[in-house]
């Protein structure tokens, strides 16, 4: 519970200290501050390898950069056979905003493919313009998820397509880098 008002403290911390200034003519607009944001050297590194090495997950980067969704990610350590969560954060000037929290301390690629189901569920509430709370986030996946009961004080809940997106991830890190052989010359 700490570690979660800590994480909502750094974002709440972070949103402010973001400052507009006028362009003069001759100046480029700056590049849209991307939406799926690491939170610390780790979760950066974890989510570049991931970019690197599985399609999946740029496709799904790519899907959440074209929508109204920020997705923070976060590298933690979870309690029993948790692995990966996705939580709503809130809403504000039309932009949504959520954390991707990855359990750390695993096989980098174990932790990659969690970052591939994350960022499925991550897909599910960019898709889901009616999601803009953490009662209608909750209603969102108690319509098209399974409902796995409590852990503490809330429910969880599971999807397949986030359970398949998180296998297929696992299975593109299975496969041989391109321009790399195994035995032979």
């Amino acid at each position: 519970m700490r570690s979660l008002r800590l994480s909502s403290i750094a974002v709440v911390w972070m949103l402010p200290l973001t400052v507009v200034t006028p362009l003069q003519a001759d100046e480029p607009a700056p590049a849209a501050a991307p939406h799926v944001r690491p939170l610390t050297a780790d979760a950066r590194d974890l989510v570049s390898t991931g970019l690197a090495r599985s399609e999946l997950i740029r496709k799904m980067v790519d899907h959440l950069e074209a929508s109204d969704l920020v997705v923070y990610v976060a590298l933690r350590w979870f309690m029993a056979d948790r692995t990966g969560q996705l939580t709503f954060i809130g809403s504000t000037g039309g932009v949504r905003y959520a954390m991707i929290r990855i359990g750390s301390g695993h096989i980098l690629s174990d932790e990659i493919a969690t970052l591939g189901h994350e960022l499925r569920h991550a897909v599910e509430v960019a898709d889901a313009p009616a999601v803009v709370d953490r009662v209608s986030f909750a209603r969102h996946y108690a319509r098209i998820g399974m409902d796995l009961g409590r852990v503490g004080v809330s429910r969880q809940y599971e999807t397949t397509t986030a359970v398949e997106a998180g296998q297929y991830v696992a299975r593109e890190l299975a496969e041989p880098l391109a321009g790399s052989r195994v035995g032979g010359r």
